[in-house]
């Protein structure tokens, strides 16, 4: 998940989770979730807790990427919904359902939503709310 060597994108700390694999960079957070897990409002929770302890009064993103199947509650856009200083989520797959499965989600998500092929792509658009 790493995207260069250099000391700027190095990430600042590395989570493994029961759900997945979180890095920490400074103004947003990759996410890369295990196979069959269902993302819900119970198991987002923990991304939740990682979040407020690092961007606990700046703003910051979210990148997931989606290269293991699983599941999401919509629902639980509604308790990540109510994080004010998230201000983008971006969607890394080039998955055809997948960019089926965002336009789903987005209804849930009134904040900006969008999918790219790859993970420098996604982190210059989240950058640009930042």
């Amino acid at each position: 998940m790493q995207l260069t060597n250099g000391h700027k994108n190095s990430y600042i700390q590395k989570y493994i989770l029961s759900i997945g694999k979180i890095k920490i960079y400074e103004d947003y957070m990759v996410a890369q979730l295990n196979e069959g897990i269902t993302l819900n409002v119970e198991s987002v929770h923990e991304i939740i807790l990682i979040a407020q302890k690092h961007f606990l009064e700046k703003s910051f993103a979210y990148i997931t990427i989606r290269k293991n199947s699983y599941a999401v509650d919509p629902m639980m856009y509604l308790k990540v919904f109510e994080i004010e200083n998230l201000k983008a989520i971006a969607i890394v797959s080039n998955k055809f359902i997948d960019n089926h499965n965002v336009k789903i989600e987005k209804h849930f998500f009134n904040k900006p939503m969008n999918i790219f092929k790859t993970l420098p792509e996604a982190v210059t658009w989240v950058k640009t709310y930042l």
